[in-house]
């Protein structure tokens, strides 16, 4: 009888030591949880791009030879219209417009005398003709030897006055193609010297452009020698911003022009700005070139002026396709399928079914099952071992129609994205 006794002490023993020993080794979680929201749903569908100017300017180099760049406006600088960007070396123009000039001179010169001539030339031939027509006059009574010569001596004084006054006028004609060209060759010289001397067409920031120089793509800088017609500098206009963005073609059909937008950049994340959507692409092409994914151009404007915005910063845009008022709303982390059942778990993890309706990209509708005001769980309280809020949560409309496969009791079912 000791004998039973002791043997059943020390089971007794060994149970509590078992269980106290797990008790302390076992893990013990806190379920974060969520309050079910009564109010304005906001539905909309996300879009990614990157901020850019609404209106930019491509300064390219002009169409001269043997260019160098001299000097460059600093690159992020603000310019204003009419401010000089770029300048190139000048000393061939300058040098060509000197010589220009003076050949126009000289021929300017050189037209004026001709000119003169002619006037003479002509006042002179007008009085030989003038003497042959009066001597004819005087004989043409005379004898028909002396009135036939002053007959061949006027239509001589004739011929020699419109041969030489042809002569004269074609030589004054060339001498003005002369000059004409003359100021044609200094008229171009002066244009490109203009040109050398680049000024910003509208207002923007100056943003270099890579060009290809002793064998690879560079930025441009001072001392290059571009190629005629290559573009230099990019002005965006900052006062007027856009995001360019895109969206699936699985999606485009949400978005339309006139839309509100939510937009927050990476490199300026504690603001929020306002956008709206101006423009969706007619045609879907390939998100990248190896892609099999389809996307249509959207384009957003940025509403807000703000200097810090500039041209290439990634941007995140919530475009707002509709707004449900006065829903009972939950957190899409906090929902679940269960055996083809949708269900929430309230804050004591009893499992409550419930019918969803639309979702917005952070959280879903509730038609049935929930009245607003609850605590629920953002984790499946019935897992043996805890996750990450949200972990295996369900898109429950994204699966209607269709049977889940059968699992053994206390099995869970995976997220289906999100």
């Amino acid at each position: 009888m000791k004998a039973i006794v002791i043997s059943g002490v020390a089971i007794v023993i060994v149970l509590v030591g078992y269980f106290g020993v797990n008790a302390i080794f076992t893990k013990t979680y806190d379920i974060p949880t969520a309050t079910v929201q009564r109010g304005e749903l906001v539905i909309s569908q996300n879009v990614s791009g990157v901020v850019d100017a609404a209106r930019a300017y491509t300064i390219s180099a002009p169409r001269i030879r043997g260019l160098q760049i001299t000097w460059l406006a600093q690159e992020g600088m603000r310019v204003q219209e009419g401010d000089t960007v770029i300048k190139f070396d000048a000393t061939e123009q300058l040098t060509e417009l000197s010589d220009r000039q003076s050949s126009l001179k000289i021929n300017q010169a050189s037209l004026e005398r001709t000119t003169k001539e002619y006037e003479i030339q002509e006042k002179n031939l007008e009085l030989d003709l003038q003497r042959a027509q009066r001597k004819y006059d005087e004989q043409k009574h005379e004898a028909p030897r002396l009135a036939e010569e002053a007959r061949l001596e006027l239509e001589l004084a004739r011929l020699n006055h419109d041969a030489k006054l042809d002569q004269l006028r074609a030589d004054v004609q060339k001498a003005e193609l002369e000059v004409q060209r003359a100021r044609d060759r200094l008229m171009l010289s002066e244009r490109e010297l203009s040109q050398l001397s680049m000024t910003a067409p509208i207002p923007g920031m100056v943003v270099y452009l890579e060009i290809w120089k002793g064998g690879q793509m560079g930025k441009v800088q001072e001392g290059d020698s571009p190629w005629p017609g290559q573009g230099l500098v990019n002005l965006p206009d900052l006062s007027e911003m856009i995001v360019s963005g895109t969206v699936s073609e699985v999606d485009a059909a949400k978005i339309d022009s006139g839309q509100y937008v939510h937009i927050r950049l990476d490199a300026i994340p504690d603001t929020m700005f306002r956008g709206t959507v101006i423009n969706k692409g007619t045609l879907a092409h390939k998100k990248d070139y190896n892609s099999k994914i389809n996307v249509f151009d959207v384009e957003i404007a940025i509403e807000d002026e703000d200097e810090r915005l500039k041209p290439g910063m990634s941007a995140f845009c919530r475009v707002v396709v509709d707004r449900l008022e006065e829903v009972v709303r939950v957190p899409l982390e906090t929902v679940f399928e269960k055996e083809s059942r949708t269900v929430v778990y309230l804050e004591n993890k009893s499992e409550r079914e419930v019918e969803v309706g639309r979702r917005s990209d952070m959280e879903i509708e509730i038609l049935s099952g929930l009245e607003g005001g609850e605590v629920i769980c953002l984790a499946d309280p019935t897992l043996d071992e805890q996750t990450l809020p949200g972990d295996r949560a369900t898109q429950p409309e994204l699966n209607e129609g269709r049977k889940p496969p059968k699992r053994p009791s206390g099995s869970r079912k995976g997220r289906k994205g999100h």
